[in-house]
């Protein structure tokens, strides 16, 4: 249940979501049908009903029913809120009430898994698995989560490890010839319980669903990797160790998107006029699909005491982010009637096309 299926999710997607986040006004008649949902928007455990932030949350039951598989399923059920993917596979910006980034700058919403800040926002575009919750803060956040959050911040917590040995998998096939699969233990690693563990791996291939009129294939397949493990050990009450290790390995095409005119290929043509950056009916037709790899390495070791009254927590991180994109910078057709163009006149106009907004 996710490709064939998913084209549908925004719709089903929007009505699961008003159902679970328009519940307070709803269960003024019927409170005892409300489930209580937690939140830890200020560092602690709240109920969102007394958060004074605005804020979209997105329970396990919810992001199962909705389908939630990447960040653009449910950036697409929040209002005031969007996910441009760009150019290649790592490249996509967060906009909140209309505070965006530029490109290769810092982010203005920070994302932040299981309580550690992803430094890297190259990473945040990636498979969705294993999660526990999902939460969306609206607005300026820099008070309690430091720089590059004035548009907001994302929480994202995954499965805790369990008491009890426990285990899950899941299969789906769907159209553009994709497959995926996806498979979760947990338990304990002492008989105290003290130690415990949680590991899951997923893998996701299609072919594509644009098609490569010159070569007579897919022109945007897509293979992803990704594994993770985590570790909670918890010798007393006052304090805890969570070490959290991330793997991710992507694989795609790439082709830089340049459009060029219609008289471009002669010599007296008028190069003043710019071309339609939003014109995407251009066929594909590159003879080169070019390559697109990204390699995503997290781990972090985040420590807690309490101390009666507060919580004093110490975060270590280190993270790795490689991707290498190779593609012809043409328009799409297997011969190069745009170099003139290109060369020309055209880089300003390509560079406010629709791969770089």
């Amino acid at each position: 249940m996710f490709a064939a299926l998913r084209r549908d999710f925004p719709f089903l997607a929007a009505l699961a979501g008003a159902a679970v986040f328009s519940a307070p006004a709803w269960g003024q008649s019927q409170a005892t049908a409300l489930e209580e949902v937690v939140v830890t928007a200020r560092k602690r455990d709240e109920t969102i009903q007394n958060v004074p932030v605005t804020e979209n949350v997105f329970t396990q039951q919810a992001i199962e029913a909705a389908g939630i598989e990447s960040p653009r399923d449910f950036v697409a059920m929040v209002p005031n809120m969007t996910l441009v993917e760009v150019q290649n596979v790592g490249n996509s910006f967060i906009t909140i009430r209309g505070i965006s980034q530029a490109r290769n700058s810092e982010p203005s919403v920070a994302v932040l898994v299981d309580g550690v800040l992803e430094t890297n926002p190259y990473q945040f575009d990636q498979e969705l698995t294993d999660i526990r919750e999902i939460e969306v803060l609206k607005g300026p956040q820099g008070a309690l989560y430091g720089r590059n959050a004035i548009g907001g911040a994302i929480l994202i917590h995954t499965v805790d490890p369990s008491d009890h040995f426990s285990g899950a998998a899941r299969v789906g096939v769907g159209n553009g010839v994709s497959e995926k699969a996806q498979v979760a233990v947990s338990g304990p690693i002492d008989s105290a319980g003290t130690l415990k563990y949680r590991a899951s791996l997923n893998y996701y291939d299609t072919d594509g669903y644009r098609e490569n009129s010159y070569l007579n294939r897919k022109a945007d397949p897509y293979r992803d990797y990704s594994g993770r493990l985590r570790l909670l050990w918890k010798p007393s009450e006052q304090w805890s160790a969570d070490l959290r290790a991330f793997r991710e390995r992507a694989e795609t095409t790439a082709y830089y998107y340049i459009i060029p005119r219609a008289n471009e290929a002669s010599v007296f043509s008028d190069f003043s006029t710019p071309p339609n950056a939003n014109d995407v009916t251009s066929p594909i037709q590159n003879n080169n699909l070019g390559t697109d790899t990204r390699d995503v390495t997290d781990v972090a070791l985040k420590l807690d005491y309490s101390l009666g009254g507060g919580t004093l927590t110490a975060v270590s991180d280190y993270n790795r982010t490689k991707e290498i994109d190779t593609g012809d910078a043409f328009d799409f057709r297997p011969i190069p009637t745009s170099l003139l163009y290109f060369f020309t006149g055209g880089v300003p106009a390509a560079l406010g096309g629709p791969f770089d907004q």
